[in-house]
């Protein structure tokens, strides 16, 4: 009897032993990677994107901040879109603190172009492009991840016949992989709320025409 109660004991040993180990196994091979805060600046309030229709007393006025606190460096850049305007984009501002300044005059970007501000007219515009370089050194440039990029839309754009909204249920993802760095494009464009300060359009336009 007492090798009977001993080959039980032992073999109790050995299932305890085992469901541990597989137990501890299960939870390796479910573990989820770390994950942290990535970049992210925003516009401290609900911008107005019509800055004036005239172009000589236009003006911008917002500031960003750094929610997550993570920010080491913040470096936007502008694409002009006036009669002369160069293709290229322009180094706009930089900051390594917050919140920041963002805001500007017709008369500021007449000198960021290098022309006078009588070539600026009503319905001209500046679309801005932001990167964020956190403090480990992953830039997030709020480009859309490949794989959210539509294969259904091709150059449609919102508003034009047989446009594809990317939140419906119709929408097609492109097979792609996460980029694994930059934001998301649905998240910045389809969400206001989050007020991303990414890439944004500000037109020499009246505000109460929106």
């Amino acid at each position: 009897m007492k090798n009977i109660n001993k080959i039980f004991s032992l073999a109790f040993v050995a299932l305890v032993t085992s469901v541990a180990f597989t137990s501890c196994e299960d939870e390796d091979k479910a573990r989820f990677p770390e994950l942290t805060n990535g970049g992210f600046v925003k516009f401290v309030s609900l911008p107005e994107f019509n800055a004036g229709a005239d172009p000589t007393t236009a003006s911008f006025d917002m500031a960003v901040e750094d929610p997550n606190e993570n920010a080491a460096l913040y470096e936007i850049r502008v694409l002009g879109n006036f009669t002369g305007a160069s293709e290229d984009t322009l180094s706009f501002r930089s900051t390594t603190t917050f919140p920041f300044d963002i805001g500007f005059t017709g008369a500021d970007m007449a000198t960021l172009f290098s022309v006078p501000v009588s070539t600026f007219e009503t319905g001209d515009s500046f679309e801005f492009f932001a990167d964020v370089t956190t403090v480990d050194g992953i830039v997030y440039d709020g480009a859309a991840s490949s794989f959210i990029s539509p294969t259904n839309n091709g150059d449609l754009q919102p508003g034009d016949a047989g446009y594809i909204d990317p939140l419906s249920p119709e929408f097609v993802p492109e097979p792609g992989m996460w980029n694994g760095a930059n934001s998301d494009g649905i998240v910045l464009v389809s969400t206001p709320s989050l007020l991303a300060a990414f890439n944004w359009e500000v037109t020499f336009e009246d505000p109460e025409e929106d």
